[in-house]
């Protein structure tokens, strides 16, 4: 079965006047400097959360020496105790519990070799596997540890194993939510190696196209000499869409090819000159396992720009950016998980004009640790590195910034998800303005509840904000962004 994403977005732009470019300026490719604020990658944060509801511990266990006493004299009694833990996978339980049957001289040795299973799935999953494997050829009625071995399948990536444990589970229960819970899992299976299709669409309101300052805005240079920007600001209405399609080819030992692919564009019905389009594509690899994944992808872009306030309406060649990207996630804890992301791309601009500008290299570097307390909660803290190396050395730029994210579940069925962000941008030489260094912020709040949706269509209420404070008026700007989006996958 194919997964389908569709995204309806509907969107109104609020721009805050504030000082921008100089009309006697050449006016840099607002894409290159706008400022993104963080976009959370619900696939991810979804399977991380499933990860961590799996893998949650229970409170502290101790026994005191009289209670271990009079367990090893009632057996019966500390086997129930053992069995619940084991069906519960309390792991702060069985440690003691364990240490104590050990000691009873007719003890049923598979209840051990099941805890086992249990107590090394943080450490090594590949030996819970074993044993869980080897529980299962003895008790194969065992529906208990045949979900906990398809569990144990499924974190350690081996999807097609663990897909065929949950689909034998599934004909032997009769409650409906033990079969949703399968039936989830089995769904992610299917989407990791289905084609992933999505779709979104944004109406849009930009009474700023360029950052542009105000009309009448003027700069005094150090010459005496004074700037005016005379041309007024640059609205526009229209829409903005985009499609995406990737898929995943799982390889033996958690290894897998991947295919990614995407489009957007922006057409703006009354301003033209500012229509834009851009595609992407790229075919990767990477290993994966349930702590660990590594992923090379090597990656083009292409864009179509019909210019800005300079050029015509149809849409024109404007660059291609060739490039790859290497990113590793790595479980430090049952609750922490580091990130590493690098990516390397050239610019190279269609335009003599612009390519003497702007070509050239970039280096984008992320340090990230997110934290899960629960399935309900997240955090996410990432240190961001760029440089810019552009022909002209007053385009080339180091950026240095920190983001901080919080997804919450809260109750009655309200979710929200908050993201700030902090930069400052310095480029490399300076223009007949001045050297530029930049101060940037950003920030965002959106929230949904999962009982609101119509057609399957849950709505998503979401403000973003950027500023650019810089040491040249000209290129200090501001906005507000505000749009409802509503989503469905199917």
């Amino acid at each position: 079965m194919k997964k389908y994403s569709l995204s309806i977005v509907f969107g109104m732009l609020l721009t805050l006047p504030h000082f921008s470019y100089a009309q006697t300026v050449n006016i840099r490719d607002v894409e290159k400097t706008k400022i993104e604020t963080d976009k959370i990658n619900t696939k991810t944060v979804q399977e991380d959360l499933l990860r961590q509801e799996m893998l949650s511990g229970e409170q502290e266990f101790k026994l005191s020496e009289n209670a271990k006493a009079d367990l090893i004299k009632n057996s019966v009694q500390l086997e129930q105790a053992i069995v619940q833990a084991l069906i519960y996978r309390n792991i702060k339980a069985l440690p003691e519990l364990i240490s104590v049957y050990r000691q009873v001289n007719d003890r049923d040795d598979s209840l051990i070799e099941w805890a086992d299973a249990i107590l090394s799935i943080n450490n090594d999953l590949d030996e819970s596997i074993k044993i869980y494997r080897k529980l299962i050829s003895a008790f194969p009625d065992n529906s208990f540890i045949r979900y906990q071995l398809a569990e144990t399948l499924f974190f350690n990536q081996e999807y097609e194993a663990a897909k065929s444990q949950f689909e034998k589970i599934r004909t032997t229960v009769s409650n409906p939510k033990d079969v949703e819970v399968i039936n989830r899992y089995i769904d992610v299976i299917n989407s990791k190696e289905q084609w992933n299709f999505s779709f979104g669409t944004t109406f849009l309101n930009d009474p700023n196209l360029a950052d542009a300052a105000d009309e009448g805005t003027q700069m005094t240079l150090q010459n005496g000499a004074v700037l005016t920007y005379n041309t007024p600001k640059q609205k526009g209405q229209g829409i903005s869409a985009w499609f995406g399609a990737d898929k995943q080819w799982a390889l033996s030992n958690g290894k897998y090819l991947k295919l990614s692919s995407g489009m957007s564009g922006k057409y703006y019905w009354d301003n033209k000159r500012y229509n834009d389009l851009d595609t992407n594509i790229g075919l990767g690899f990477g290993y994966s396992n349930a702590k660990f994944n590594i992923e090379f992808m090597p990656r083009v872009y292409k864009r179509w720009y019909a210019g800005g306030y300079n050029y015509g309406n149809a849409l024109k060649r404007y660059s291609t950016n060739y490039g790859a990207s290497i990113t590793t996630n790595y479980w430090l804890t049952q609750q922490l998980k580091y990130t590493f992301s690098y990516s390397f791309g050239y610019d190279k601009y269609d335009r003599e004009v612009n390519a003497n500008q702007y070509d050239g290299p970039a280096h984008y570097f992320t340090n990230a640790l997110s934290y899960l307390p629960s399935a309900k909660q997240y955090w996410m803290l990432a240190v961001d590195l760029s440089r810019k190396k552009a022909k002209d050395h007053s385009n080339s730029y180091s950026r240095y910034g920190t983001r901080l994210v919080w997804g919450q579940e809260w109750p009655l069925g309200i979710s929200s998800a908050i993201s700030l962000g902090i930069a400052k941008r310095n480029y490399k030489e300076a223009s007949f303005l001045g050297k530029q260094e930049n101060k940037e912020y950003s920030s965002g709040v959106s929230l949904w509840h999962k009982e609101i949706h119509y057609a399957g269509f849950t709505p998503r209420i979401t403000w973003n904000y950027t500023k650019t404070d810089s040491n040249i008026p000209f290129y200090s700007y501001d906005k507000s962004l505000i749009f409802i989006e509503a989503s469905r996958t199917f």
